[in-house]
C-alpha cells in the first residue's frame, strides 16, 4: 500500500507544480499532498512539523508572488497608484488570458497585465506617460520574477517531501 502512496504523493507533487503555470495556488497542493501522505503513512516519514514548515513557505511564496510585481513597481518610481495597478491588472489579465490560450495566455496574460495595469494607474494619477512605461516595465519585471522564484521554490519543496518520503 505504501508504494501506492508514493506513487500518488509524486503524480500530486508535479501536478502541484504544473498548477503554478495556470496562476493557481499549486504549492497549496504540494502541502495537502503532503499532509494527506503523512495521514496515510501515520506521520512516519514526513512530521507535522515539516508540514506546517511547507505551509509556512507557501503562504510566504502566493505573498512573494503577489507584491513582487507591486515593489518593483515601486522601485521603478511607481506610486501606490501603480502597485495596486500591478496587483489588479496581474489578476486581470490572467483570468482574461487563460480563454484564448491556457497556460500560455495566462502566463502571459499576467505579466502584460501587471505591466498595462501599473502603467495605466500611473500615467492616470501623473500624467508623465513616458515615466509611467518605466514604472510598468519594472511591475512586469517583478511579476516574472515573481512567478520564477514560486516555481523553483516548489521544486525545491518537491524535492525536500520527495527526500522525506523515501
Amino acid at each position: 500500500m505504501n508504494i501506492l502512496y508514493g506513487i500518488l504523493l509524486v503524480l500530486v507533487l508535479l501536478l502541484g507544480v504544473g498548477m503554478i503555470l495556470f496562476a493557481l495556488p499549486g504549492t497549496f497542493i504540494i502541502v495537502g499532498a503532503t499532509f494527506l501522505y503523512g495521514l496515510a503513512t501515520g506521520f512516519d516519514p514526513v512530521s507535522v512539523k515539516f508540514i506546517v514548515s511547507l505551509l509556512a513557505v507557501a503562504i510566504g511564496l502566493e505573498v512573494l508572488e503577489e507584491v513582487l510585481g507591486a515593489a518593483m513597481a515601486r522601485k521603478f518610481g511607481g506610486s501606490k497608484w501603480a502597485m495596486v495597478g500591478a496587483i489588479a491588472g496581474g489578476f486581470m489579465g490572467a483570468i482574461y488570458g487563460t480563454p484564448l490560450a491556457p497556460v500560455v495566455g495566462t502566463l502571459l496574460g499576467g505579466f502584460i497585465g501587471a505591466f498595462l495595469g501599473a502603467m495605466l494607474l500611473e500615467g492616470l494619477h501623473t500624467r508623465d506617460w513616458s515615466r509611467a512605461a518605466q514604472v510598468g516595465l519594472g511591475a512586469l519585471f517583478g511579476s516574472v520574477g515573481g512567478k520564477i522564484t514560486k516555481i523553483v521554490v516548489a521544486i525545491v519543496m518537491v524535492v525536500f517531501v520527495l527526500v522525506k518520503a523515501f
